[in-house]
């Protein structure tokens, strides 16, 4: 076997031979020494080495390849001594002193002349883009794809076949992720660093990254949406174009599903996420010490959103009122009213609880426990709606009921079918059932306390008896004032 190199044939067996007296020679030499004998004054062979890097480097991996197979059938006390001669583990340090030339290197040619590898990079791109057929690199591609998927797909398919084979790789993930985490468990040993140290590091770290270019960059991505979105319209004549695509795809993927499965598949997910979260609430609950420490750290979460919420809403109360109004409008629309109810009953559900741990505060004092600050939470909310209550807002509140109303009666369109309108839309049914229900109610309550009945009942009549002498007595005022 021969190979033509410029005219000259080269035989295998002569260049073995060669290659076990280098081998041989080299041997016995110190290897520092050898390379820098090899490559004194040779500076086209230091050219050609360094651009046969990448082919010698395969090929003495091809060549370890072929020695280990041919190792296996070895006795294991002679493959053990060769492997034992082949990684010293001495010289560790040349692996670091050739990354420091190549580091010093490419320093030097980027602050020299950082345009020579980037010309060097771009013209060889801009050659092989020239030279490219692309037609046929897309349709090689996508044959080098359909080929791998083709060529996975039967793998696994053979896999299928041999269950000892697919429980076999499945149980490489758990010492895989083992060694994983025992990475990571080492990684942050070594970042356990003094706090203002590794503050000051990070934060340099984060500072030299150019923010421009990140917000440049995501405007380019807002950009691309909202660009996709107006084409979106423009295709679509006045609606999203995308809509019928959407449901294309939908309805395609719809009728694949197997829907049973998929709903069952979706009940067990929540049934497990259920038993998982469940099990860690119960396993933090019966250490007190978890328990504690994760409430805390629920209340330190607590706190920060509440008090960026609060600076949220003072700045926003400071506004001009149209801006306020904008605002007003723009929080209540996008607030889940659900679950605002939630919060509401939650928090009334925690006053109530307050209550009762006022009662039991001094105790928790005098055990060093912190009572919960339920008055203090309480008071804004009371003090408001004491304000509220008080009687000239109540009654702003009611003018401005009242002038919204007049307004609307007194518009044209309204004439006098507004109120017909009015009444003709409510639910009479619902009205007779509210005005019975609430007699019912207030003579069941009545008649449950009938001492409180009797002081109603006087109540009333005795202020529908001043109602009528007040009114008599302006009417006979009036008279008297015309008299007069």
């Amino acid at each position: 076997m021969t190979r033509d190199n410029g005219g000259s044939a080269v035989k295998v067996e002569d260049l073995r031979e060669s290659l076990r007296n280098f081998l041989e020679t080299m041997g016995g030499s110190d290897p520092r020494e050898l390379a820098r004998e090899l490559l004194d004054g040779e500076g086209r062979l230091s050219e050609t080495l360094l651009e046969s890097l990448p082919t010698l480097a395969q090929a003495i991996l091809e060549a370890a390849r072929l020695v280990l197979e041919r190792m296996e059938s070895l006795p294991p006390e002679k493959a053990a001594r060769i492997l034992a001669r082949a990684f010293p583990g001495a010289e560790g340090e040349l692996a670091g002193e050739l990354l420091n030339s190549l580091s010093r290197l490419l320093i030097r040619l980027h602050e020299e002349r950082p345009e020579l590898l980037v010309e060097e990079q771009v013209d060889f791109f801009s050659r092989a883009t020239r030279a490219v057929d692309f037609g046929k690199l897309r349709k090689l591609l996508a044959y080098r794809a359909s080929d791998r998927l083709e060529g996975l797909r039967r793998e696994i398919e053979i896999l299928g076949d041999n269950p000892v084979a697919l429980v076999n790789i499945f149980s490489v993930v758990a010492p895989a992720a083992n060694q994983a985490l025992q990475v990571l468990k080492t990684l942050f040993k070594v970042l356990d660093l003094p706090a203002e140290a590794l503050t000051y590091a990070l934060f340099n770290i984060l500072e030299e990254i150019d923010w421009k270019d990140a917000a440049e960059a995501l405007n380019g991505a807002a950009a691309f949406v909202v660009n996709l979105h107006r084409g979106s319209y423009i295709l679509g004549d006045g609606s999203l174009y995308s809509a019928a695509p959407f449901s294309r795809i939908a309805s395609r993927l719809v009728e694949g599903l197997d829907k049973p499965l998929l709903a069952e598949a979706l009940a067990a997910l929540g049934e497990e996420g259920e038993a998982l979260l469940s099990s860690l609430a119960e396993q933090a609950l019966e250490d007190a010490d978890l328990a504690a420490s994760l409430l805390e750290a629920a209340a330190s979460l607590a706190n920060s959103s509440l008090r960026a919420l609060s600076n949220v809403l003072e700045k926003a109360a400071s506004l001009p009122a149209e801006d306020r109004s904008r605002l007003r409008k723009a929080f209540s629309g996008g607030i889940d009213a659900e679950e605002l109810t939630r919060l509401s009953r939650s928090l009334a559900a925690l006053l109530r609880a307050g209550r009762l741990a006022e009662t039991t505060a001094a105790t928790a004092a005098a055990e060093g426990r912190v009572a919960l600050p339920w008055r203090e939470m309480a008071e804004p909310l009371r003090a408001e709606l004491r304000e509220r209550l008080e009687a000239r807002a109540l009654a702003r509140s009611f003018n401005q009921a009242l002038r919204t109303l007049n307004r609307r009666l007194r518009e044209p369109s309204a004439g006098g079918g507004y109120a017909s309108a009015l009444m003709e839309s409510l639910d009479r049914g619902e009205l007779e059932e509210l005005f019975r229900a609430s007699a019912s109610r207030l003579r069941e309550a009545l008649a449950a306390r009938p001492e409180t009945a009797r002081v109603l009942v006087k109540g009333l009549l005795t202020i529908i008896y001043q109602g009528i002498r007040g009114y008599l007595s302006g009417l006979r005022a009036g008279r008297k004032s015309r008299r007069g």
